[in-house]
């Protein structure tokens, strides 16, 4: 009777024990399941998960291991398409914790910031070290909502390896970022605004609507003054004195039509909506023909003008629109004169080829432009100084901004160099044009 007991006893046991195995055993490949990234799929999960006391704790387990991570899937999708988004802005962002430490980033912000540490987790000022950006965060703070402001910022251009000055828009507002009332997290976020483009063009803006009065008035108050003086029954219009007045009313209406008319050229050299004309022409014909236009004022100069050509028998021929090409070699030319009226001046013209580019010089041996002038040559209604130029015809100040915007607008590019007193050259690099001679298809090339 002991005998069946303990065999029975011991029967149970082995039973029990099994049981506790196959649970321990489902148990541990239940753990080692959830811990899998990503969860195995049915096939590869044990037997033993799934046996008849675990089901459910199983598939309750598993089904909430799954959905945690389709979830943590999709915000990490998420996050990656919004940083994405915010380094494809051309602002400088920051988002920042409650202790002013940054934990995001965006592409433009290291490109105003540069630094060879990691930015995640470090204090913002470390990045930054400007107060007044600070000074912007912590009034956002203050405040509780969005303030902006407006400062300029030294930095040393990558490019140039020079300090430049950088004029930011700042926008900052405070941030919550999970849940509300007490337990949320907070921080801010932060934007910086390169607007020194925009402020320069609304200054060129300015300055062009204020020059354009000034060169439109002065001629306008002369023929005003010279008609009012002659609007009167008992003037004689055949005087002498009133035919000189009829003649300098000429000339200065002459002016204002010049001034429209270069002040619509460039109009439509900015405006995309206006395209150039594209035929084939000649370069080279192009300045003989704008010579002979200016023959007299050369003539009257004393001056010489002479065009080069290397190779002597290549047509230079280039697709583009010829009216432009006129006006800046006219203008070009006419620069030249204009500023050096003393007679023996010596006006060069020469063409060559580089790299697949036709390249034109246009110097002169007068007395220069000086250094601090150089770089500004090229804006609307700039002139030299007069004392300096020695000149008694007064330009319109626009030519110089037509011909460097209708080079522009043809994929060429000008350049100025001047050694007062010995020479003034400007050239002009341009896609060469190659046209076949049987198809006339054009090929640039450059």
């Amino acid at each position: 009777m002991e005998t069946l007991i303990i065999i029975a006893l011991a029967a149970l046991a082995s039973g029990l024990g099994w049981r506790l195995y196959r649970l321990r055993k489902g148990i541990e490949g239940l753990t080692a399941a959830v811990q899998k990234d990503p969860l195995p799929s049915l096939q590869e999960i044990d037997s033993d998960v799934y046996q008849e006391r675990l089901k459910n704790l199983s598939s309750a387990a598993l089904n909430t291991v799954a959905e945690a991570t389709l979830t943590r899937d999709s915000e990490l999708r998420k996050r990656e398409f919004l940083e994405a988004l915010l380094n494809e802005i051309k602002d400088a962002i920051f988002i920042l914790d409650s202790n002013r430490e940054i934990r995001f980033i965006n592409k433009s912000a290291r490109l105003l910031f540069p630094s060879d540490q990691p930015y995640t987790s470090r204090a913002f000022i470390d990045i930054c070290r400007d107060h007044r950006v600070f000074d912007t965060l912590s009034l956002a703070d203050e405040v509780g909502a969005k303030v902006s402001d407006n400062i300029v910022l030294r930095k040393i251009n990558p490019d140039t390896n020079r300090m430049q000055e950088v004029n930011l828009l700042v926008e900052a507002e405070p941030l919550t970022f999970h849940g509300s009332g007490p337990s949320a997290d907070t921080g801010a976020w932060i934007l910086l605004r390169d607007v020194t483009s925009q402020l320069e063009t609304e200054q060129i803006r300015r300055d062009f609507v204020a020059n354009a009065s000034h060169e439109l008035r002065t001629p306008l108050s002369i023929i005003n003054g010279y008609l009012e003086s002659m609007d009167d029954s008992d003037v004689d219009l055949n005087q002498a004195l009133y035919r000189r007045a009829v003649r300098t009313m000429r000339k200065h209406g002459e002016r204002i039509a010049r001034i429209i008319d270069d002040m619509l050229t460039i109009s439509k050299l900015e405006n995309a909506n206006t395209p150039l004309r594209h035929e084939a022409f000649s370069l080279r014909d192009s300045v003989d023909e704008m010579v002979s236009q200016l023959m007299p004022i050369i003539e009257e100069n004393h001056a010489r003008v002479s065009i080069k050509s290397e190779p002597l028998n290549a047509e230079w021929t280039l697709v583009g629109d010829r009216f432009y090409w006129d006006q800046i070699f006219f203008n070009l030319i006419e620069n030249a004169l204009k500023q050096n009226q003393e007679p023996g001046l010596n006006i060069k013209v020469h063409f060559y080829e580089n790299n697949g580019r036709y390249v034109v010089s246009i110097s002169d041996d007068g007395i220069g432009i000086p250094s601090a002038d150089v770089p500004l040559v090229f804006k609307r209604f700039y002139r030299v100084e007069k004392h300096h130029a020695q000149s008694k015809t007064s330009g319109t100040g626009l030519g110089l901004s037509i011909v460097k915007r209708a080079i522009e607008a043809h994929h060429g590019t000008i350049s100025l160099t001047s050694e007062p007193g010995k020479k003034t050259e400007f050239i002009i690099s341009i896609p060469a044009t190659r046209l076949a001679s049987s198809t006339k298809s054009v090929d640039h090339n450059g």
